[in-house]
């Protein structure tokens, strides 16, 4: 169960990250720089968990 969310969450905010820096600047808007650093350190926290605690999931 915690394999699945990790791995959801990884694969998720990671590509929310790169894909919301697309959609903000295709539009023609300020891209929130901090909310896309967030979502990017969300993802790799989550792949950092989903390797270091692989032999306990």
């Amino acid at each position: 169960m915690m394999r699945t969310l990790l791995t959801f969450g990884a694969a998720g905010f990671l590509c929310a990250a790169f894909l919301d820096m697309l959609w903000t600047s295709g539009l023609g808007r300020p891209i929130a720089w901090q909310r896309d650093l967030l979502l990017a350190v969300g993802g790799v926290l989550c792949f950092y968990a989903l390797v270091r605690f692989r032999e306990f999931l």
